[in-house]
């Protein structure tokens, strides 16, 4: 079951990447490309992307701690990150709460027995 649900992101990632159109760096008026991700999105509006105002901060703080290391260690950093040190604490909250949920009835079964 526990890794059962530490796919689920990895299988959302590839129906993401193989469904979205091909990346590019150039500004394109009808849709956000790595040109949004590098600069200030000119398609977001507070009407539109309030959330995108309100998290651009934590974006920003972000990509600062990922490149700590300078430019050059920044793509190992994220994958380090992201796909090695999230999915490890995720898989071990998901195991520690399963652990307790049996636990919660072992306990229940000891006190009705």
């Amino acid at each position: 079951m526990v890794l059962l649900l530490a796919t689920v992101p990895v299988a959302f990632g590839v129906y993401i990447n193989e469904t979205s159109p091909a990346p590019t760096t150039a500004r394109l008026a009808g849709r956000c490309t790595r040109y949004c991700e590098a600069h200030t999105c000119p398609h977001a509006t507070r009407a539109n992307s309030s959330a995108y105002f309100q998290l651009r901060p934590l974006y920003d703080a972000t990509v600062r701690g990922l490149m700590g290391g300078g430019r050059r260690w920044y793509a190992t950093v994220n994958i380090a990150f992201y796909l090695v040190l999230v999915p490890l604490l995720l898989l071990g909250l998901t195991y520690g709460a399963l652990r307790n949920a049996v636990l919660i009835r072992q306990l229940k079964a000891q006190r009705h027995a």
